[in-house]
């Protein structure tokens, strides 16, 4: 059956698809355009957070249950390893979709400019009106638009998908440094337990240089934000806190009913 030409602009925009999401990444604004380093800055946030909390998540639960400082080692480099790759692939797969579909999506507008330009023309004017452009100007800004097709391409991928070339972020990039941040934060609560002799003592050291990297990171995404660092700090750190709460009871429920 011959694909349906469209006919309105509700039609040529149906012919778009909705944009995959990482869990990483928030829609793009105008502070992470300012620069590319920013594209990746909640990588190194969120990978760190997340190797910290669930790395320190376990070693509390393995010394609830009143195990070694060997196996406590042993599991929380073994959850690191294993975190870590597994962040990072799921990123880089989640990342590479969005790189393909932001080319997918451009080539697709950049052939609907060339084929149907009285509704993309249309569809410029009325994103111009919503946007409440001055009325007598709405048709002078729109030929200067469209005039240039890359323009033209560029201006509708931001209004219509809020993203613009300089948001595209490398899978292999945001792969590394997700895992680089989740091996470092995962550090943390686990080196301790390398050099103190009872599992005790190793616990009081993580907790302590634990809270103290979660307040850091918490403070950091919300200063990178434009918001209030101490509020950051003090969430990620009694979020991180509670994990850690929470795992180290079921070890000790284990522990005693095992012991």
């Amino acid at each position: 059956m011959p694909r349906k030409e469209p006919e309105t602009l509700p039609e040529l925009q149906a012919e778009h698809k909705p944009a995959p999401r990482s869990r990483l990444n928030k829609p793009s604004s105008e502070t992470d355009e300012h620069s590319a380093v920013r594209n990746y800055v909640r990588d190194l946030i969120l990978g760190f957070n997340d190797g910290l909390v669930s790395v320190y998540a376990i070693t509390a639960g393995v010394a609830g249950a009143a195990l070694g400082t060997h196996e406590i080692a042993v599991a929380g480099t073994a959850a690191g390893v294993a975190g870590a790759l597994s962040m990072g692939l799921g990123e880089y797969l989640s990342t590479k979709s969005q790189s393909e579909y932001y080319a997918s999506e451009a080539t697709r507008e950049r052939d609907h400019i060339r084929k149907y330009p009285k509704l993309e023309r249309e569809e410029v004017r009325d994103m111009l009106v919503k946007k409440d452009y001055p009325p007598e100007l709405v048709p002078q800004i729109t030929e200067h638009i469209v005039a240039d097709e890359d323009r033209f391409v560029d201006f509708m991928m931001r209004e219509e998908f809020g993203v613009g070339q300089e948001s595209d972020r490398s899978p292999f990039v945001a792969m590394g440094l997700v895992m680089l941040a989740f091996v470092v934060g995962a550090l943390i609560p686990l080196a301790p337990f390398f050099f103190v002799s009872t599992s005790g003592a190793g616990l009081l050291a993580a907790t302590l240089l634990s809270l103290t990297g979660l307040f850091a990171a918490g403070a950091l995404k919300n200063a990178t934000a434009g918001l209030a660092w101490w509020k950051g700090g003090f969430e990620m750190l009694l979020l991180g806190a509670i994990a850690a709460a929470i795992t180290f009871g079921v070890g000790r429920l284990f522990g005693v009913a095992t012991g």
